[in-house]
């Protein structure tokens, strides 16, 4: 892997096996990194989402980036931004959100997952 490509986000030509990608960046050392929808529905298709726990940060730079939930129906939900304001990440609009149009054409990242 050259040095361009640490910064492109996951695919299977460049990172291997999704699993593994997710186990060696778990959010604790590494973000992982992924465009756009795809990626999403693979990993709930897996088993790797943990309903009301996995959550999901979608980078809007400069701006905070946006955290959602994974709720029970595998879509993305926020409770709205509450009253304490984290410079680099914070909840958007309470609602819920249909993953394919919140992460169409964005760079997101996915944690707490079940890879036991």
């Amino acid at each position: 892997m050259d040095f361009k490509e640490l910064f492109k986000p996951y695919s299977p030509e460049i990172r291997g096996n999704l699993e593994t990608y997710l186990r060696e960046h778990d959010g604790m050392s590494a973000d992982n990194f992924f465009h756009g929808p795809e990626y999403f529905f693979v990993i709930r298709r897996e088993g790797f989402m943990i309903p009301n726990l996995t959550f999901v940060r979608v980078g809007q730079s400069p701006i905070p980036d946006i955290r959602y939930f994974v709720n029970s129906a595998f879509l993305l939900e926020s409770n709205g931004p509450g009253e304490h304001y984290n410079m680099s990440l914070m909840m958007t609009e309470k609602g819920v959100y249909d993953p394919t149009e919140a992460l169409k054409d964005k760079i997101w990242s996915i944690l707490h997952l079940n890879l036991g």
